[in-house]
């Protein structure tokens, strides 16, 4: 009996796009984990280097209107995520909106113009996330404690130009939630000159 040529191999083929799809779809082939970040530039704190744990990806972090010296708008590409950085409204710098993939991640000061403790949502999760000592900006993290830690801090103490990211937090955390608490640590512990 004839068997048609390549129905076998087609079959393998179609089985493996979808094994790869449902891994993909499941988080296990999700974005690189980010470990840490520098500036582009030592002068400036307007293009950021984003390291993560594989070698071969790389990030960046860049002000979208650097020409116009605007603050307010940031650019994040690591590899195939794409993220935006939005001062909510231009003259309140209280609240901002951090969009990645599906996400939305609404990020509010604790308290009007204390910038150091901020409430963050993305409608599934909400963390407190702020400097670890009231007076010191080189320190950041979560509320929460040991398996559930999510920190940023100065690769050197009182040099803002370095961070190293240490993740704990569970998988279903979005990558949209991981960047928002990055940038609020960078961004309001760096010179805006």
């Amino acid at each position: 009996m004839n068997k048609p040529v390549g129905t076998y191999q087609n079959l393998k083929t179609g089985y493996l796009v979808v094994f790869v799809f449902m891994l993909y779809t499941s988080g296990v082939l999700e974005a690189q984990s980010i470990i840490g970040l520098g500036t582009r530039y030592d002068n400036s704190f307007k293009e950021w280097v984003i390291k993560t744990d594989n070698d071969d990806v790389e990030g960046e972090l860049r002000m979208r209107w650097a020409f116009r010296n605007d603050w307010t708008q940031w650019d994040i590409r690591i590899g195939d995520v794409v993220a935006t950085v939005e001062q909510k409204w231009k003259d309140d710098p209280n609240l901002w909106e951090i969009r990645c993939g599906d996400y939305t991640v609404n990020a509010r000061t604790t308290w009007p113009n204390v910038f150091n403790r901020w409430k963050l949502n993305d409608g599934k999760h909400q963390f407190n996330w702020g400097t670890k000592y009231a007076n010191q900006h080189d320190e950041w993290q979560t509320d929460s404690s040991g398996d559930n830690l999510f920190k940023v801090n100065t690769y050197w103490t009182s040099d803002p130009r370095d961070w190293v990211v240490t993740d704990n937090l569970p998988e279903d955390v979005s990558m949209a939630m991981k960047l928002a608490m990055i940038f609020i640590a960078i961004h309001f512990s760096t010179p805006k000159a």
